[in-house]
């Protein structure tokens, strides 16, 4: 097992759990040790419900053999966390009982302690191998006391019946948690005893006209909603199949909670819960926060309660009626499925409703990145980050290759990786920014004997970042003629969404001497007013602009009016996409440069003087 199968615990013990699992499941462990992590499992507070869990998903992982080795060191694991439970188990219980009178009432104190001493009478007969109390003679009179209580409460012979039916059971519980215990199968005994304790502390609080659910079962269930809950999805998917599951997000559920508060949040809840009750579901489940999932037949039902789901929903909050909409996604029933439907909810960025095939697609993307991510590692570590560089073609008084721009490709087992093949991954690394700081050395090195001018693309990650910040001020302070034909290209959804941090980092770095590009010019919502304030060189048209743009009329247009605006702000201009001789023809004279596989395509070396472009 790994370490993110008992993440779900949240107990801050995960070291110890760790070598609890590698104790437990090894046939050379002694039973002394198996004892004294009984004991630490108490101590740490480690709910013992939970750890049977933990354990049950351990068994999954086992042969025959290991699972019958598990099994023999459970009991001997149990025997030692009962000898930390069982002494001060009743003294606690009292302390519980007596010290809150929210929980019971002083009136009816008598039959709660005539249950504590039969209790704790058990509890000596384990320990210290005392008479064992008759268990059936507490029966008959708590149901003479129940008879004899009154009132609109115990008037309710539901209740009445609630109260004699856990009565049976928690003594029911003590006689079968005792043919456990002498079997000496200490393990089962404490599942039996921990049901037993929650059904005497459930009788507490039923005598207190309070109901708790059972600690037991409640790992099952959401208590604000009573609906089954993730680890009961996590139980159906071993045996339900043929199903889809639907996970569903309230839209703006976060807002409800801070505007006006948990309680109308958790109204709202309820009143999901209670619509998907009427559904013609297989089952329902509340997950955490907002999120529920719905098991259903078919896809077509999945998109007919989702659909029905978002007109059905509307509440009052402070005296205004709220129409409530959801989003979420749905695929077939099975392993990670649930898992597959979050993700795809995560990166959704809110839409209505996603497929399985949308779900099958976003999945693979992201395996594919959590692969290319462990290469990278080792492409940073066996430095074959490889500099490539594209010409950039100066038209008017130039007419030859006047600039290079900078692209980074990798090399991994003798094969040479473009972006498209790894930048998400790499964006979305811990080390993204040490790709970035080794092109920017390679680059200067390139560069430092050769006067021709070069460009390099940077992210907001990368401006952001302190460290590649003081590392292109080490190579400017190294190399400060070098630096001068240096321009770093931004791009402009980058710089409208982030824009004073891009326009600090611009004027901080122009004192050097280092020229600015915006590049994709066109791509995104082209805010003239903004890109006007932000002192730029150059701006760099998009493709989406220059590809067909000798015959589109209206991209021509497009260009025009761009080529305008830059003239009037002095700031020159780059095509991008140059990539056949007519796009270079019509282009020529127009824009202050040109780039695209017409003129060349990058390579790891630069143009040699025999090209024509040169």
């Amino acid at each position: 097992m790994k370490r993110k199968d008992f993440e779900w615990m949240d107990m801050g013990h995960e070291d110890f759990l760790e070598e609890l699992l590698a104790a437990i499941s090894q046939s050379t462990t002694q039973d002394v040790l198996l004892e004294e992590m009984g004991a630490e499992v108490y101590n740490n507070a480690i709910t013992f419900s939970q750890l049977a869990i933990l354990l049950d998903k351990l068994s999954y992982e086992l042969t025959l053999d290991e699972k019958r080795t598990l099994q023999k060191n459970e009991h001997i694991l149990a025997k030692g966390y009962l000898k930390k439970r069982l002494p001060q188990e009743v003294k606690l219980l009292k302390l519980g009982i007596h010290n809150n009178p929210n929980l019971i009432t002083r009136k009816d104190l008598g039959i709660i302690d005539d249950m504590l001493i039969w209790l704790e009478e058990l509890l000596s007969h384990i320990l210290h191998q005392t008479t064992l109390p008759d268990i059936t003679q507490k029966i008959e009179p708590f149901i003479e006391y129940i008879n004899q209580k009154a009132g609109i409460y115990f008037d309710d012979e539901d209740v009445k019946n609630n109260f004699l039916t856990t009565n049976k059971e928690l003594y029911h519980s003590a006689s079968l948690a005792l043919e456990f215990y002498n079997r000496e199968e200490y393990f089962y005994f404490v599942l039996i005893y921990i049901e037993m304790i929650a059904l005497f502390l459930k009788m507490v609080t039923l005598l207190g006209s309070m109901f708790v659910e059972d600690i037991l079962l409640s790992i099952y269930v959401d208590p604000t909603t009573l609906l089954p809950n993730r680890f009961q999805l996590l139980k159906d998917v071993k045996t339900l199949n043929n199903l889809v599951i639907l996970i569903i997000n309230i839209k703006g559920f976060s807002k409800i909670n801070l505007l006006h508060g948990y309680e109308t949040g958790d109204l709202l809840l309820k009143k999901v819960a209670a619509f998907l009750k009427l559904q013609e579901s297989v089952k329902n489940y509340r997950i955490y926060g907002d999120e529920f999932a719905i098991l259903t037949h078919s896809e077509a039902e999945a998109e007919a309660i989702f659909k029905q789901l978002n007109r059905a929903i509307s509440m009052k909050i402070a005296d205004v009626d709220y129409h409530i909409y959801f989003y979420g996604a749905y695929d077939s029933f099975k392993k990670l499925s649930l898992e597959a439907c979050e993700l795809a909810l995560v990166n959704s960025h809110k839409k209505d409703l996603i497929n399985t095939d949308e779900i099958q697609t976003l999945v693979e993307k992201y395996r594919h990145e959590l692969t290319m991510v462990q290469k990278l590692k080792e492409v940073m570590i066996s430095d074959t980050i490889i500099p490539y560089y594209q010409p950039i073609y100066g038209c008017g008084n130039f007419n030859r290759v006047i600039k290079y721009e900078v692209l980074m490709r990798v090399e991994y087992k003798k094969q040479i990786l473009e972006p498209k093949d790894f930048l998400s991954a790499l964006l979305g690394a811990p080390f993204y920014t040490e790709f970035t700081k080794t092109i920017l050395y390679k680059s200067f090195e390139t560069f430092k004997d050769n006067e021709c001018n070069f460009s390099i693309n940077l992210t907001t990650t990368d401006i952001k970042d302190k460290g590649v910040k003081l590392f292109l001020e080490t190579l400017i302070a190294k190399y400060p003629e070098t630096s001068k034909r240096l321009t770093i290209e931004i791009l402009e959804t980058e710089a409208l969404s982030e824009f004073e941090l891009i326009n600090n980092f611009i004027n901080y770095f122009k004192k050097c001497g280092i020229k600015f590009a915006l590049d994709d010019f066109g791509s995104g919502y082209s805010n003239f007013a903004q890109i006007a304030k932000l002192n730029i060189d150059f701006i760099k048209i998009d493709a989406s602009i220059i590809k067909d743009i000798a015959h589109d009329t209206k991209m021509q247009k497009l260009l025009e009016a761009i080529l305008s605006f830059a003239k009037s702000m002095e700031i020159e201009t780059i095509a991008e996409y140059v990539h056949n001789k007519e796009t270079f023809e019509y282009l020529d004279g127009k824009v202050s440069m040109m780039q695209g596989y017409y003129i060349g395509k990058p390579q790891p070396i630069l143009l040699s003087k025999n090209n024509p472009f040169v």
